[in-house]
């Protein structure tokens, strides 16, 4: 699977030579050790003046600027005026028959006054991080979107020092990964770096003065570490910060049990969407190591008000869209994995899961779920959903104990794995929800004992890797090479001892 544009990059254009159109930077640009500018319209940072309101006609240097007769493209611009203006690269242009646009916009949270006094390469991250890393880490993160939760954590950051700086630090790694490994974009590197490190030592001054003004706050910290982590490696040091904001949810439970009823309603809808990312954090990370959950999800469930309904919106937001009944027959399997009891919270029901996956209707789901979505998107939510349904079966099997299953369970899981290869192929890597086929080829990919599915496997991860600039996705081939390698050594091992014992 390739993924293209249809015009060529601002950077090859510039340099007068034949770009590749590879997304979400070009070869030839790679190669060049250059940074590729991407496809799209470039905004800037330039001295603006207001047009309206209270400060019209008054100047504001280094005012982002909304107009498109204003924003510069790689050709008008120079050569010096693209090394050291701001540039958003909007990764992965979005097919849109109900009016979603694939023109990046800034938001309005870049206008608010306390940012105006930060320097110019802050607010070159912030951007970034609200135009990119938004876009990665949701499925439709749109900028005219007034109640967006990226908003929300940029005005929240206004007050936690810490946030500000993992925002910065997330933002500054997710460039590094995006543009090339050459000397000159070691910067963003060095910057994250700084960030990081200046972030730990304000969240540890934050929570030695641990109150209920600053839990939300705390919260989407720790969540945007988690994240982080997977922005720089493919092993399982997010577990450290969703452990601690596990503790801290705990902590809160119990020394404030009613203090989430006292909250602002933006402050809610923050802590509740935070907490929901931690929960989908935790349950799939789980599931693809040898670790166990952290939360206890039934007593936070029943704790906190909302979640719920924040899972329900999580399968319209979240990345991972995966639908909500699927999601919550995960944390079933990995609840009974974890404590042999049965998962009695998100749904009243105590069915057997393995019924419930059965009874799972991608279609039906599909087409009720059409009107909260900002596109056309039933094809793709349609193979989106079999695939988490395939795969959510398999993983089930792995994981709930056999006296625990029944006859509802597969006998095959050869079939599943085949269910989610066709599934996942269905998805255009253009597609938004192409970023939601990662859990489901994961499952596959540990469930592919023959080289035919191995390939598909990793042809789809690869694609994945050239979308999302996720280290954790540049290591996931090898992971999986190194494991079909162990289970081949196991199966020549038991194969040797059976014919020996024969």
């Amino acid at each position: 699977m390739s993924c293209r544009s249809k015009g060529a990059c601002h950077t090859c254009r510039r340099r007068r030579v034949k770009c590749d159109l590879g997304k979400p930077r070009c070869q030839k640009c790679y190669a060049a050790g250059v940074e590729c500018l991407g496809y799209d319209n470039l905004i800037l940072w330039v001295d603006g003046i207001a047009s309206r309101g209270k400060m019209m006609g008054k100047s504001f240097p280094g005012a982002p600027v909304m107009s498109s007769s204003m924003c510069l493209n790689a050709e008008t611009a120079s050569s010096s005026e693209i090394n050291h203006n701001i540039f958003i690269h909007h990764v992965g242009p979005h097919d849109d028959s109900r009016g979603f646009t694939n023109q990046t916009m800034l938001y309005d949270s870049l206008l608010h006054p306390w940012l105006q006094r930060l320097d110019h390469d802050t607010r070159h991250y912030l951007t970034h991080f609200l135009v990119n890393v938004g876009n990665d880490l949701a499925v439709y993160d749109l900028p005219s979107q007034k109640q967006s939760p990226f908003r929300l954590l940029l005005e929240f950051a206004d007050h936690s020092p810490a946030l500000f700086q993992i925002i910065i630090a997330m933002s500054a790694v997710h460039m590094h990964n995006l543009l090339t490994r050459a000397s000159s974009t070691q910067s963003n590197q060095i910057y994250a770096l700084r960030a990081k490190a200046r972030a730990f030592r304000l969240l540890n001054q934050e929570l030695s003065n641990l109150s209920p003004s600053n839990y939300t706050t705390l919260l989407a910290s720790l969540m945007l570490l988690g994240e982080l982590a997977v922005l720089e490696s493919g092993d399982d040091t997010w577990r450290i910060h969703v452990l601690a904001a596990a503790k801290l949810v705990r902590l809160i439970i119990t020394s404030h049990p009613a203090v989430a009823d006292d909250l602002e309603s933006d402050e809610r809808a923050l802590r509740s969407w935070t907490i929901t990312r931690l929960i989908l954090q935790d349950a799939f990370g789980s599931s693809l190591s040898s670790a166990r959950a952290n939360w206890d999800v039934p007593g936070l469930c029943a704790a906190m008000n909302g979640i719920d309904t924040a899972i329900r919106y999580a399968e319209v937001e979240h990345y991972t869209a995966c639908p909500s009944p699927i999601s919550s027959l995960i944390l079933a399997a990995t609840s009974v994995y974890d404590t042999g009891t049965d998962f009695s919270c998100c749904s009243p029901s105590t069915r057997c899961i393995f019924l419930c996956m059965q009874e799972f209707d991608p279609s039906s789901w599909t087409m009720q779920l059409q009107s909260l979505t900002p596109a056309n998107d039933f094809t793709e939510r349609y193979h989106v959903s079999s695939a988490y349904k395939a795969a959510a079966t398999l993983y089930a099997l792995q994981v709930v104990p056999d006296n625990y299953s029944c006859h509802h369970a597969p006998a095959r899981s050869d079939n599943l794995v085949d269910e989610i290869l066709h599934h996942v192929s269905q998805v255009s890597c253009n597609h938004p929800l192409f970023k939601a086929t990662i859990w489901p080829i994961h499952i596959a990919g540990a469930e592919s004992s023959d080289a035919r599915r191995q390939s598909a496997v990793l042809q789809h991860i690869r694609s994945l890797s050239r979308v999302l600039p996720w280290q954790s996705m540049s290591g996931a081939e090898q992971v999986l090479r190194d494991f079909w390698r162990r289970m081949d050594s196991l199966k020549i091992i038991f194969l040797g001892s059976s014919e020996s014992e024969a």
